[in-house]
């Protein structure tokens, strides 16, 4: 392949338009690319219709951004054409390069191509294409700017922490088709008063006067934690859909009231050897773990001993932790196993023995599960196979986490919201 070949593939340009190229190397292995384009045979001028004459050259430089690794600058001769009825000058149409821009419409799409990941920052995109960061900027806001996406059937709500953003607020909300993962919205708020001005827009901007029903009438389920505002919310603007708690909000709180009572019964013991079973073996409480793994010998305790061993010697000890562990193994296992069908009659069950229990740390769980039984009762609900959870917008926000420690902290909402969907969602793209 011949280099005017290269260039012009690399500049995407027919050659049969092109004058001249010469390429010229500097020392710091930069690369220049000098271009004439042939003459544009009758060219007339837009004011008197006149035919415009050639008046010389004029050197317009452009950054590109194709060559891997080195600098390359284009030097566009640029014809001048003069009208010598009106006396007007025209430059020759350019090619490379939006009027008024100084980098080439490849450069730019170099940079969205990159941006579109979300370990690119914007420090990244700058240096790997040789423009500024404040450029690279300039032209995300300028070609990414994405709607929002209707509401699906199964809606899916979460937060993440913001505290660095421009609006008012130390969390966004995020909105997600449970179904495909698609990021519907983000919003720069998860205030009750915001979340009712956001959907109340949307349904007087979409209602249909003659059957009562609007966009929001698409969502048949929403997929909530157990943030009482999301509820009030679900339960005013989706009044035909099945509220949700997520399962896996519910079951952090078992775990978490379950440390407190391990906590407890460690510091009521002076026993240096329970508080080092219940410090360093803390794991074995944990649901689904081998207890009957091979018995190694313990120096503490001067026999071989494996983790039922360890679990049998604590329990002998206190217990309020055997009723406490025995108790959140049933609701784990209820939580796994239920159908929807099952579930009213079992969750009872579950409210009675926690009820029962008399373990003090149980009781703001017991509460939960009053508070939340229907939505509890709800998110055993299967749709396409699948039941209805939290995961997938988990999953999601923890790619939010990455997105955003890979910035180095964000403060735009706005430019931060196009950037998590253009980043999260596939089919996101930028616009000329």
């Amino acid at each position: 392949m011949s280099i005017e070949k290269f260039i012009t593939d690399m500049l995407n340009i027919d050659p049969s338009t092109v004058e001249s190229i010469n390429s010229v190397e500097s020392s710091d292995e930069s690369v220049s690319i000098h271009i004439k384009l042939k003459q544009t045979g009758n060219m007339r001028c837009p004011y008197c219709g006149n035919t415009l004459v050639s008046n010389g050259f004029y050197k317009k430089k452009l950054t590109h951004s194709t060559l891997v690794n080195r600098s390359c600058m284009i030097i566009f001769h640029r014809r001048r054409y003069i009208c010598r009825n009106c006396e007007c000058t025209f430059s020759e149409p350019d090619p490379f390069a939006s009027k008024g821009e100084t980098i080439t419409h490849e450069t730019k799409i170099n940079v969205l191509k990159d941006l579109k990941e979300s370990s690119f920052t914007y420090s990244l995109a700058a240096k790997k294409n040789n423009i500024s960061v404040t450029k690279v900027i300039q032209l995300f806001d300028k070609h990414v700017s994405i709607p929002r996406k209707q509401l699906p059937e199964v809606l899916s709500i979460d937060e993440h922490y913001f505290p660095a953003s421009d609006f008012d607020s130390l969390y966004i909300c995020i909105l997600m088709n449970f179904k495909d993962g698609t990021i519907i919205d983000v919003l720069p708020d998860r205030k009750k008063d915001y979340l009712i001005s956001y959907f109340g827009n949307i349904r007087n901007d979409t209602l249909d006067e003659k059957s009562g029903r609007s966009e929001l009438s698409n969502v048949r389920y929403v997929s909530i934690d157990l943030y009482e505002p999301y509820r009030d919310i679900a339960r005013t603007y989706f009044r035909r859909a099945v509220i949700c708690a997520d399962s896996f909000h519910v079951l952090e709180h078992l775990v978490k009231a379950f440390r407190d009572v391990r906590l407890r019964c460690r510091r009521n013991t002076q026993d240096e050897n329970i508080q080092y079973l219940l410090t360093k073996f803390k794991f074995i409480f944990d649901h689904g773990h081998e207890l009957d793994n091979t018995a190694q010998y313990n120096k503490r305790f001067r026999r071989y001993m494996n983790y039922r061993d360890m679990t049998e010697i604590l329990f002998e000890r206190f217990p309020d932790l055997k009723k406490a562990y025995d108790l959140k193994e049933s609701y784990i296992t209820f939580n796994a196993t239920c159908s929807k069908k099952d579930a009213p009659e079992k969750l009872a069950e579950q409210i009675a023995a926690f009820a029962d229990s008399g373990i003090p740390e149980y009781i703001e769980f017991y509460n939960l599960l009053i508070n939340w039984n229907t939505e509890i009762i709800n998110s055993f609900s299967i749709v396409d196979l699948r039941r209805i959870n939290n995961s997938y917008i988990e999953s999601r926000n923890r790619q939010i986490e990455k997105l955003f420690l890979n910035a180095n902290g964000f403060t735009n909402f706005k430019r931060t919201r196009n950037r998590i969907l253009y980043c999260l969602n596939k089919k996101d793209s930028y616009k000329f």
